[in-house]
């Protein structure tokens, strides 16, 4: 069995764990939705450059993330080794500003921008929800609000 008991293991372990996970899989879909925006027949053209800047976040993105558990990719393991060592919030901030550069283009006229750009959105909800963390427990929310002790109902 695991030496963690339940009631010591955070909320969201598993988020931690898969992080690198889900964000290279976010990533992956991010350059289809790219390719799909660049190539669509009823996009117009400024659909174009912003498709083109969501493949390019998305290689960014993979550049920094994907080292962690894919080794092969030697030319991005300095990308990665650089951002590893940095704070949460660095992470968060690059990957929410990677996901805004692309609708500085103003393409909003197919689905496919917009699920390129919530999956752009979720790399940085991802690291997000890792920096916000868990939230207080009952009692400690009570003792907070109220000034309540902890120990009386």
């Amino acid at each position: 069995m695991n030496s963690i008991d339940e009631t010591q293991r955070p909320a969201d372990w598993w988020i931690y764990s898969w992080k690198s996970q889900i964000v290279t899989g976010l990533s992956l879909l991010q350059i289809i939705f790219g390719i799909i925006t660049c190539l669509s027949i009823f996009s117009f053209v400024s659909c174009v450059p912003a498709g083109i800047t969501l493949i390019i976040g998305a290689f960014i993105v993979l550049a920094i993330e994907a080292p962690s558990f894919v080794t092969f990719i030697r030319f991005a393991q300095p990308i990665g080794i650089f951002f590893d060592d940095k704070p949460l919030w660095i992470k968060c901030v690059t990957y929410a500003g990677l996901a805004i550069i692309p609708c500085i283009f103003g393409c909003y006229s197919g689905p496919f921008f917009f699920f390129g750009f919530f999956c752009a959105l979720g790399t940085a909800v991802v690291y997000g929800a890792l920096l916000i963390g868990q939230k207080a427990n009952r009692d400690d929310m009570r003792f907070q609000a109220g000034g309540f002790s902890p120990s009386n109902p």
